[in-house]
């Protein structure tokens, strides 16, 4: 009795697997219970690692941009699903782009008109601009959760043959906050005096991101402007947690102000709805613009 039912679930195991292989495809045949979003990252390592060779991401950074292997193009995208930190990631690259060519930086811009010579561009959808942009363009990312939302995009970015240079996973960016941005570093050869004055910026961008303006963090509109069944998205023990009521607002949104970068950038056309305000949707800062949102808010006006 007991060998045919050892009999039995062989054969069960076995037609299972068949299954698998033939009709689903070995990475998705999971029957070990491990994490699905293992797999999906491995499925997005393996479509995405066409671009720089391994001895290339791993390399020591270089000091200048003319050691480093290969050039930068002149034309970059930013792709991720929404809420995966993209903001943040085109920060980072719209500053790479603009301290890379300050000796012609109106012919930079952060936004979607390709008619600049230099251009960052920020999507949700990648089709649009796979058909517009050069070959040599080069494509960053951000992932979520939900892994499986971007791999058809990632395929179409391999069909056309374009390079995937990064993906940066929420995870790994709530962990290292606005340090992620010498992830970037290796990629552009940027030396480390321009990397100071990159994350000098983002410092105090990321708070001003979470604590001012219009698209601030939706806890602390909530701590501003009490709605009784509101459902908290953050702990306050979570390390995610915003705590925007320990700053002094007007003094971080001054020294951002101060910044190297706001002073050089903040006021050029082709940058000035990026590079300078929390969000693209925020008003020009001036030491009590992030007063007067918070008012506003409080007073239910915004």
């Amino acid at each position: 009795m007991f060998k045919q039912f050892y009999i039995f679930h062989l054969i069960c195991l076995y037609t299972a697997l068949t299954y698998c292989v033939i009709y689903r495809g070995v990475y998705n045949c999971d029957l070990s219970g491990s994490s699905k979003n293992s797999v999906m990252e491995e499925k997005i390592r393996r479509l995405s690692n066409f671009g720089f060779s391994e001895s290339e991401r791993h390399e020591n950074v270089s000091q200048t941009n003319e050691s480093f292997l290969e050039p930068f193009p002149n034309f970059i995208i930013q792709y991720g699903p929404p809420r995966t930190a993209t903001t943040l990631q085109f920060q980072v690259l719209c500053l790479m782009m603009a301290l890379q060519h300050e000796d012609e930086i109106t012919s930079v811009a952060c936004n979607r008109n390709l008619s600049y010579k230099y251009n960052v561009i920020k999507t949700h959808t990648i089709g649009k601009y796979l058909m517009r942009i050069p070959s040599n363009s080069w494509i960053f990312m951000t992932s979520g959760a939900h892994k499986r939302n971007i791999l058809h995009g990632i395929r179409n970015i391999k069909d056309k043959q374009i390079r995937i240079v990064y993906v940066a996973d929420i995870d790994l960016v709530s962990k290292r906050g606005h340090f992620i941005a010498y992830e970037y570093q290796r990629f552009f050869g940027v030396s480390n005096d321009k990397m100071k004055i990159i994350v000098e910026y983002l410092r105090y961008w990321d708070i001003l991101r979470l604590c001012c303006g219009k698209q601030m963090s939706a806890d602390w509109r909530n701590h501003l402007s009490p709605e009784p069944n509101y459902e908290w998205h953050h702990d306050p023990h979570s390390p995610t947690y915003p705590a925007c009521e320990m700053y002094n607002i007007s003094q971080v949104e001054q020294l951002f102000i101060n910044t190297y970068a706001f002073q050089k950038f903040a006021h050029i056309d082709s940058l000035v709805h990026v590079i300078g305000r929390p969000s693209n949707v925020d008003d020009k800062l001036n030491g009590q613009y992030c007063v007067r949102c918070n008012i506003d808010i409080s007073q239910k006006r915004m």
